[in-house]
């Protein structure tokens, strides 16, 4: 390859990396500046609050601390310090919060890019195209868009740089040493990022086991594995040594196979279509993916078709189930544990899309192929956009929610009980993170008495005894000051306020609550006064 020729190809390979980086960074433009949601207000609050000397320590400990009742199982130094770093701006800005959400998300765009490139070797539009969806896929709205989503596409990050790595270095072999060291220092953030990355072994074996081929004699040609075994058996020692369980195994039963059986279909769903609920299209369509990549392969000579095979499904089965799988201990459902996954299905329309550009005969072909993937490209950016209005809708409620709460709380008399019913896709886990500081000057439970359905409070265990606690101490100390209960529309953030003084059996109501004896009840009767009061 001439040096003009050379010139003019990373030319264009860098014209790729932008249009990857712009599909990336437009779709989440209108985010950055999304107020917090969820649990963004106790993550930001507390690794905000930590010293910079702090980093260390959370090798040896829980990230979250006791924040939401108990010391969760999840032992995460990067991404804990990662918040320190975004909340120099400001803690109670998201903005930096939200640039480095985005910053990730190009990233791992530019790293599937770099599979695709020199790891598939597929040509370079496919390489795009694969890139391009993966940036693209409305799945990934939850993890760019949310602020505490980036727990997925971090470890994402260093979880593909690190298999880049490694099948480069099989490529390059004993001249290539600086990229196993890459690879396995990758490995290790990645592991204390998050511990769904425990799955690279498996990964980087069955890469060499489908396209490169185990060589004779075994033993030279594994034994490559050995630190990275030995680096993810520390680690999950050290799991053990600090949680008393390895990868929360007590969930490993029938009925958590059974979720997890469910999940997949979701998770499918999600991933190929955009939607949770669309598994019959999603389906469908892998299996029209399958097919049309079976005609494709039978024009392609024989080694090459055997490498394309195995492409397929080193990307789609394998790397699909080596991604899902850490969800069956996950506890519950959200998009962004496919985060890796989905580069799977990505990389297999990228490989697909190769076979039909070089396979493509004459100029009309190839416009055609061309064409077919612009339109894959829309589909899912079009689905994209809906998702991302979905969480700037979210992130104006709660915005809305913290300032009107705040106005209540300063403008009532001090002993005030403020019951806050906000939606609960804005604001679960939230209280009382969201009225105190750092997002309100004051912290508003010491002047107003709040309480909340119970997927409001950050601490499920607690909500029970927390809320008796605060409907006793305003009994005894202020029985006679307002009751004020606050509601929310969750798509446009209408403000519904309803008061004692202008609906008298509010108080013996809210006195019922003093006698409930179980968390059913107290949570159903605080539900009822803040959706079917006249005037809320």
């Amino acid at each position: 390859m001439n040096g003009s020729v050379l010139r003019n190809r990373r030319n264009l390979v860098w014209f790729a990396a932008l249009f990857v980086c712009l599909g990336a960074v437009v779709p989440y433009a209108s985010t950055i500046d999304n107020y917090f949601v969820r649990d963004d207000f106790g993550v930001v609050e507390l690794l905000a609050s930590k010293p910079a000397t702090y980093f260390p320590r959370w090798f040896v400990s829980s990230w979250m601390d006791e924040i939401w009742g108990h010391v969760p199982d999840e032992v995460r130094p990067f991404p804990a310090v990662s918040y320190q770093l975004t909340a120099l701006g400001g803690a109670a800005s998201p903005f930096l919060h939200h640039a480095l959400n985005i910053a990730l998300h190009a990233a791992n765009g530019l790293v599937v890019l770099a599979i695709a490139l020199t790891v598939a070797r597929l040509s370079l539009p496919a390489a795009t195209l694969a890139a391009g969806v993966f940036v693209l896929l409305p799945v990934h709205g939850e993890s760019v868009a949310w602020i505490t989503g980036r727990v997925d596409s971090m470890p994402a990050l260093f979880y593909m740089a690190a298999f880049w790595a490694f099948a480069r270095w099989r490529d390059g072999g004993s001249r290539s040493a600086s990229l196993y060291a890459f690879s396995l220092s990758m490995l290790f953030v990645a592991l204390f990022t998050k511990q769904t990355t425990i799955t690279m072994v498996g990964t980087l074996a069955a890469w060499d086991l489908l396209i490169v081929g185990w060589r004779r004699p075994f033993w030279p040609w594994v034994r490559a594995y050995v630190p990275f075994v030995m680096m993810t058996a520390g680690y999950l020692a050290l799991r053990f040594l600090l949680f008393g369980q390895i990868v929360r195994e007590s969930q490993l039963n029938a009925e958590g196979l059974g979720f997890f059986f469910r999940l997949f279909q979701h998770h499918l769903a999600h991933v190929v279509i955009g939607r949770v609920t669309a598994e019959t299209a999603a389906w469908a369509t892998v299996v029209g993916v399958a097919l049309c990549a079976a005609w494709l392969l039978r024009s392609r000579p024989p080694d090459e078709r055997r490498r394309v095979a195995a492409l397929l499904l080193f990307f789609g089965p394998v790397w699909w189930v080596i991604g899902v799988a850490p969800t069956a201990v996950a506890g519950y459902e959200s998009p962004r544990h496919v985060y890796l996954a989905a580069a799977g299905w990505a990389m297999v329309l990228g490989i697909v899309a190769d076979m039909a550009w070089v396979g493509a005969r004459g100029l009309p072909a190839r416009r055609v192929v061309a064409a077919a993937a612009l339109g894959v490209c829309a589909f899912y950016a079009v689905g994209l956009q809906r998702v991302v209005s979905e969480w700037n809708r979210m992130a104006a409620v709660s915005h809305q929610a913290v300032l009107d709460v705040r106005a209540e709380a300063l403008a009532s008399p001090p002993g005030t009980l403020i019951i806050v019913g906000a939606p609960t896709r804005s604001w679960e886990w939230s209280v009382p993170f969201s009225v105190r500081p750092p997002y309100i000057s004051v912290d508003l439970t010491t002047r107003a008495f709040i309480i909340t359905p119970w997927l409001l409070h950050c601490c499920r265990g607690q909500w029970f005894d927390d809320t008796r606690r605060i409907l006793h101490d305003w009994d005894a100390r202020h029985a006679r000051a307002p009751i004020v209960i606050l509601r929310w529309n969750q798509d446009t953030g209408a403000l519904s306020r309803t008061t004692d003084r202008e609906y008298p059996a509010l108080r013996t109501l809210t006195e019922v609550l003093l006698e409930l004896k179980s968390r059913e009840a107290l949570d159903s009767n605080i539900l009822r006064l803040v959706e079917q009061l006249p005037g809320s």
